[in-house]
């Protein structure tokens, strides 16, 4: 793969760096990076520094140069140009190189501030720039290129940045193969979401199937003759059947006959296998009923031949809140 080009935006005064402007620019250039933010871009108007934000925006390493001269003062913001085009920089998480002239240097009276109130924003946008972020000083020109040429290669090898490379320095059947797995990975989310959808629908969606505070009558005879023929009935809340169930659930599933044998087993006692229920159906339609209220689900296997019954999300989810010990 075709190593990336790393896009820079220089940003500084203009006619009192004109040299080093140009020295920064052939550093880039060596290299191997795309500079921008040069004489063509520099700012001196809101309209101008609109197409300067779409630049920085493009960019993947923001190179400040700090001379003595604060530069041309936005009216609306109060900030130089300079100064804005850093601070946009910082917002758009730009990576920020500064370079700043150490201050012993003595430099011609056109390279200075004397504006008093414009040496006053320079020391503040200066002690800005120089806080919590690593700074090179630098007293010539030659100085100035040689820390930005170190500093370049280093924030390419240690920050990761999106960069630039020719569309046909990729390999075809690589993107295709990522695509295709992209479309895949795309359709099982697309599937995935569904099933989620439907599965927060049931736990959340009202009903008026009958659980809460509903009891139902049970009759129940002697499946075999121990004394004399006997028959009854017992009341019995729906969600204590579904408590005495889903009890025995964990997960496993259970055959209809396990679920008969629970029941009768917590209903009748030691003597539970003297006794039936009257209704013979009234397992399965207890089963249908919390299968209609979205507790419980069947499944048949087929190495057993048999019809497994076990609890939903939404089952576990009324179990728990029926049986957990809660926090007082």
């Amino acid at each position: 793969m075709a190593e990336k080009k790393y896009q820079v935006f220089i940003s500084s005064t203009y006619s009192d760096l004109v040299d080093e402007r140009r020295r920064i620019l052939d550093i880039l250039l060596m290299a191997d990076c795309i500079p921008a933010g040069m004489e063509a871009f520099v700012a001196t108007d809101v309209e101008q520094f609109e197409v300067i934000k779409k630049v920085i925006d493009l960019c993947d390493y923001y190179v400040l140069i700090i001379g003595k001269r604060y530069g041309s003062v936005n009216q609306t913001t109060g900030l130089s140009y300079t100064e804005m085009e850093y601070e946009y920089a910082k917002q758009q998480q730009i990576p920020v190189l500064v370079f700043a002239i150490d201050e012993t240097v003595e430099l011609p009276a056109d390279k200075v501030e004397i504006a008093p109130e414009k040496i006053e924003s320079l020391k503040r946008f200066r002690q800005n720039a120089m806080t919590n972020r690593l700074v090179s000083l630098w007293k010539t020109p030659d100085e100035l290129t040689a820390a930005l040429a170190i500093s370049i290669m280093r924030a390419k090898s240690e920050i990761e940045r999106p960069g630039w490379q020719r569309a046909a320095d990729y390999d075809e059947a690589t993107l295709l193969r990522d695509i295709m797995y992209l479309q895949k990975e795309n359709s099982q989310l697309k599937k995935d979401l569904a099933t989620a959808k439907e599965e927060l629908r049931t736990i959340t969606e009202m009903t008026d199937i009958a659980f809460e505070n509903c009891s139902v009558s049970i009759g129940y005879k002697r499946r075999y003759e121990k004394h004399l023929p006997e028959h009854g009935k017992i009341t019995q809340a729906l969600t204590e059947l579904f408590k005495i169930i889903s009890m025995q659930m964990l997960d496993v599933g259970l055959t209809e006959t396990g679920i008969d044998n629970i029941l009768r087993s917590k209903l009748f006692g030691e003597d539970s296998y003297w006794y039936s229920f009257d209704d013979p159906q009234f397992v399965k339609q207890i089963l249908n009923q919390f299968k209609a209220a979205g507790l419980l689900h069947s499944s048949w296997n087929k190495s057993k031949s048999t019809l497994f019954w076990s609890l939903t999300k939404k089952g576990v989810l009324t179990r728990d809140q029926m049986m957990l010990i809660k926090k007082s």
